[in-house]
């Protein structure tokens, strides 16, 4: 068994109380086989994901395990803990308990089997196998799959801002997690902020948030104004990754999927069917698939103020769902990596 990382953390003050369970480092080590990497899940900003199976209360989870070279490292770690200890939503998360200790720590969450929503779009349509344990995608997505998690993600979204007061900060296809039934959880509240409101009833929040990028409003790149109207404009990136099937953003043109779209619905008569993920297999409603984009469009609007609440987001998400799907004649993609 491994020795825990000599270099400490910084003195820090205590957790606030209710944060899950206490787990042992050793139980980690034990747990994912000294970071086997075959447990190996994935990595961010804040560190490496494995899978852990816990012997002493037979459960499994998914360990995140700060980084030491993480300068926001206890911010988040914080804000991780303090959002989900008190989340109680079906499209959240759950928070098992955390590893808090001077040389090692960690979080620790329920374990989803079906991965990260990225995973799935992307891996699938590569052919590419993903790193470490998990297998290759069960199967493309399809659209009644997509309608599903597009509702499921709004709906974590308006219970984060609605009932816990909490702006996400950080919604992307990578912090969404599947459980074997394809339910979405929003995952990764390390940017998590508390939504913070003036005399006038009005959202005033000034916090610089890595994010990332494409999915990031103007106002939090530019001015750190952070909102819950900010969250709308990811989710409206969200859409788009989700029924494009492009990525967020695209490092060869320095361009926002927010942008290229904003060009394309301009430029074409029919933009949804010109951009559909071809995963899709031409079956999807071409009705509900407009129903989505002029949804995604609203969302992205510059102007924070002229963007829907999730409440109206959800609602329209629900209308899109409802038409008919059909299948449709072969789309012609348009290029964008």
């Amino acid at each position: 068994i491994a020795e825990p990382d000599a270099t400490v953390f910084p003195v820090t003050p205590p957790l606030p109380a209710n944060c899950g369970a206490s787990y042992e480092w050793l139980d980690i080590i034990e747990g994912t086989l000294n970071f086997c990497v075959t447990f190996f899940l994935g990595s961010g900003s804040f560190g490496e994901v494995y899978r852990c199976n816990f012997k002493r209360n037979n459960e499994v989870g998914a360990v995140k395990i700060q980084a030491h070279n993480n300068e926001t490292g206890h911010k988040e770690f914080l804000a991780e803990v303090t959002t989900l200890h008190e989340a109680n939503h079906p499209n959240v998360i759950k928070l098992l308990g955390r590893c808090y200790g001077r040389r090692n720590r960690a979080i620790v969450y329920e374990f989803m089997p079906n991965g990260t929503l990225g995973r799935h779009i992307f891996d699938a349509r590569l052919g590419q196998v993903p790193q470490g344990g998990l297998e290759q995608p069960t199967r493309v997505l399809d659209w009644s799959t997509r309608m599903r998690i597009a509702e499921g993600v709004a709906e974590g979204l308006i219970y984060l801002h609605d009932v816990l007061k909490v702006i996400y900060g950080d919604l992307n296809v990578g912090n969404v997690l599947l459980d074997s039934d394809f339910v979405p959880k929003l995952s990764g509240f390390g940017f998590a902020t508390n939504v913070i409101q003036d005399n006038r009833g009005l959202e005033q929040n000034n916090e610089r948030i890595k994010g990332t990028p494409g999915y990031l409003a103007p106002e939090c790149e530019y001015v750190n104004l952070v909102s819950t109207k900010s969250d709308v404009f990811s989710y409206g990136a969200f859409l788009l990754v989700l029924f494009t099937g492009k990525n967020s953003f695209s490092t060869a043109h320095n361009l926002k999927i927010s942008d290229w779209f904003l060009r394309v619905w301009a430029r074409l008569g029919d933009a949804p069917v010109m951009t559909v993920d071809a995963a899709l297999l031409n079956t999807y409603s071409v009705e509900g698939l407009k129903s989505i984009f002029q949804t995604a469009r609203l969302c992205i609007n510059a102007e924070p103020r002229t963007r829907p609440a999730m409440r109206d987001v959800v609602t329209m998400v629900r209308q899109a769902a409802a038409f008919p799907v059909i299948v449709v004649p072969p789309a012609q993609i348009s290029r964008f990596c």
